[in-house]
């Protein structure tokens, strides 16, 4: 559990690249204010990129994301291997670690990650939803959103809309 009494939200590696690439990752942490951990196998994937190891190790330290180690209770290891066989190592771990420790998970890899967190009651959030939190807590605006799904799209990741307006109509919010 987290320092508040919520859940620890697990961090992918898809929703922090998307914020670095929105020139925001800085906001991560007052979105989720003590509750985001990074798990070694990701900050491991993320940091394969040479020119995203300095930037993920500046945020983990400023912000003081907790790197946690892979547990090594069977059980989350035996749901790794079978997961690791179908999916990405960031989403597996996550989604096994999230499992068996009541973590919820920031992830926009829906095709890996929706169907293992509906079948297991996992909490998600993907880059979309944190927009939208960011929204609503006021710590970006409607445009700031906007201008960071065009710099996400631009350096080449997907987004299911290009406007937060649009985004929202399509959820009914």
């Amino acid at each position: 559990m987290s320092r508040k009494n919520k859940p620890d939200i697990l961090l992918d590696a898809d929703v922090v690249r998307h914020f670095l690439n929105g020139s925001c990752l800085h906001k991560l942490s007052a979105i989720f204010p003590n509750r985001l951990v990074m798990l070694d196998k990701v900050k491991n994937e993320l940091c394969r990129s040479k020119s995203l190891t300095t930037p993920i190790t500046n945020f983990i330290s400023h912000f003081k994301i907790p790197v946690i180690s892979f547990p090594t209770k069977t059980e989350v290891i035996r749901e790794y291997a079978l997961l690791i066989k179908q999916f990405g190592e960031g989403e597996s771990a996550c989604m096994a670690v999230a499992r068996f420790q009541n973590h919820y998970i920031a992830s926009s890899n829906l095709i890996d990650i929706k169907a293992y967190c509906k079948q297991y009651n996992i909490i998600y959030y993907t880059t979309m939803d944190i927009l939208v939190i960011a929204m609503n807590k006021k710590i970006m605006t409607e445009k700031e959103c906007d201008e960071f799904i065009k710099d996400v799209k631009a350096k080449g990741s997907k987004l299911p809309c290009d406007t937060m307006k649009e985004y929202l109509k399509t959820k009914n919010l």
